[in-house]
């Protein structure tokens, strides 16, 4: 720590008196950043507890169609347009955590217009959070949710059961899905 208190007086010190020459003076500033980073743990020299973004769980999916919905049948935002590691499975719906660690997700969803919309967010076997949308018009329902995962925990957005409904989509693209790695 002192020295990079000593480092980032030179550098102030070069910078306010400008008798460093600019060479210096980047370099300086480079040793600077580099400390910082490792001081933060996010310079990435391929450490086990330091994430690199292609390394790092990612995905955000949509749909641009309708997705008729039979009981306990799960949505597929079929197309991505993230999906670091290929964690996400579009021909499912399914997100498979690579890795373990501490996760958030995310989504949007939209009723028919007048049309009830009732979904839940599962972790493996369980549900974890629902979405209901109800009354005039189209309406959008959320989730927002941060998760423990274990590697091959499974994610993904279902229909609740009993029931027949239909998640609603087109060009503009208004159902998302997202979700990533906070930390390991």
């Amino acid at each position: 720590m002192q020295l990079l208190s000593l480092l980032l007086l030179t550098v102030q010190i070069c910078v306010v008196n400008s008798s460093c020459c600019s060479k210096l003076k980047k370099s300086m500033f480079d040793d600077l950043i580099g400390m910082m980073m490792k001081l933060k743990g996010t310079e990435g020299h391929g450490t086990d507890t330091e994430l690199s973004q292609k390394k790092t769980p990612a995905f955000t999916a949509y749909r641009d169609s309708v997705q008729d919905l039979s009981s306990r049948e799960i949505v597929r935002f079929d197309k991505v347009w993230t999906n670091n590691l290929n964690a996400y499975d579009v021909n499912t719906g399914v997100f498979t955590a690579p890795i373990a660690g501490l996760y958030h997700f995310s989504a949007v969803v939209m009723s028919e217009a007048g049309k009830n919309l009732f979904l839940h967010l599962w972790h493996n076997d369980a549900k974890t959070a629902a979405s209901y949308t109800h009354g005039d018009g189209f309406k959008t329902g959320t989730f927002d949710v941060v998760l423990n995962l274990e590697k091959s925990d499974r994610i993904y957005i279902r229909c609740r059961g009993n029931d027949n409904q239909r998640i609603f989509s087109n060009v503009d693209r208004y159902i998302t899905f997202s979700g990533y790695l906070i930390a390991k």
